[in-house]
């Protein structure tokens, strides 16, 4: 159980395309008994047996409430970890090869600053702006996001107007192709 809690909590913070029935019940058994055999090994060293890890029979409350709270601790530690090594690629670029694969070229551009996107839709219209909030849902066909700053172009990429307020919300299904620039 707290391998799958923290397995839950870390693929909601950090998606990923859907795994294999076969690796999401291996790393949540893996996972399960590294904080098991940790919390059965803090009760006995440090607690006294208080949380009674080591009885007979069904598992008392307070033994499957430490092994909830250590799930929930290791999908965060998996996700700060996580979060670590985006930072530490991001800001040295040595450390590049230690950034996490998000699987996705959606999430990944998304991921850092990409710059100035000019979006084609399918309904010939042209927006250009930078994303600012975007959903990955790896299993979904298509994904949301907000082009913030956005301006409408002409075809021949003069300004037609700017748009008010938050920005432009698009879906991937309605977008022929983006285009990353610097700058503005």
């Amino acid at each position: 159980m707290p391998g799958f809690v923290a397995l839950q909590l870390y693929r909601n913070l950090y998606p990923i395309k859907g795994l294999t029935e076969f690796l999401r019940v291996a790393w949540s058994l893996i996972y399960g008994v590294c904080l098991a055999s940790l919390v059965r090994g803090l009760d006995a060293r440090y607690l006294g047996h208080s949380l009674h890890s080591a009885d007979e029979g069904f598992p008392r409350l307070p033994f499957i409430l430490a092994l909830v709270v250590a799930g929930v601790l290791w999908g965060f530690i998996l996700a700060a970890f996580t979060r670590l090594r985006l930072f530490l690629s991001d800001t040295y670029p040595a450390l590049d090869f230690i950034s996490p694969d998000v699987q996705s070229i959606w999430a990944s551009i998304n991921q850092t600053q990409a710059g100035w996107a000019v979006v084609f839709t399918d309904d010939g219209a042209i927006y250009m702006g930078w994303i600012g909030e975007f959903t990955y849902l790896p299993d979904a066909a298509d994904n949301d996001f907000l082009l913030s700053d956005a301006t409408r172009l002409n075809d021949d990429f003069t300004v037609s107007y700017e748009v008010k307020g938050q920005g432009v919300y698009l879906n991937t299904k309605n977008v022929k192709r983006i285009e990353f620039r610097k700058g503005n």
